[in-house]
């Protein structure tokens, strides 16, 4: 009996792992320390190897452990997951967005920047009310802020979740 409860408990944390894991194109982070490639996708898995501080990876899903933490899959290099914990998203869909071709409205004069972040060069800015359309890619910057891939009067660039929103 207790035998069958185990193999119960193992398969229910097993469905849910795997419920938790999204699939996300061309995604990409930097890690910001050095950072363990496990096996799977939390911290009960072997280490595969580590990456060092300030490699740039591609993943193409995400998954969640018991804790809550969001773990990365990695293909370039090593294959493997690595915890959010030391990494920085720099590209990617984080919010299970799909809308991509509909609008995103600048609910303030915001600037469209080259890429993801306060760090990049201004592409150019939009006025309060201006609209553009979104390319189905949102990404985080070292803050957490959400930003989208948006074309924007011919010009393609990033606006921060800050300043504008889905119309």
């Amino acid at each position: 009996m207790k035998m069958m409860k185990k193999l119960i408990a193992v398969l229910l944390i097993a469905v849910m792992v795997l419920a938790s894991v999204a699939a996300l194109a061309d995604g990409k982070i930097k890690t910001t320390g050095n950072v363990n490639v496990r096996k799977g996708a939390g911290l009960d898995y072997a280490s595969k190897g580590t990456v060092s501080k300030g490699t740039t990876l591609k993943f193409d899903k995400t998954a969640k452990d018991e804790r809550g933490v969001i773990w990365y899959h990695i293909t370039n290099g090593k294959t493997g997951w690595v915890s959010s914990k030391y990494t920085k998203q720099v590209e990617g869909n984080v919010s299970g967005d799909t809308k991509s071709g509909e609008t995103i409205k600048a609910t303030g004069n915001v600037r469209v920047r080259k890429g993801a972040g306060l760090d990049y060069a201004i592409a150019t800015t939009m006025k309060k009310g201006a609209k553009a359309e979104y390319l189905g890619k949102t990404a985080k910057d070292a803050r957490g802020v959400k930003w989208y891939k948006v074309s924007y009067k011919g010009k393609t660039g990033w606006v921060s979740s800050k300043y504008a929103k889905f119309a």
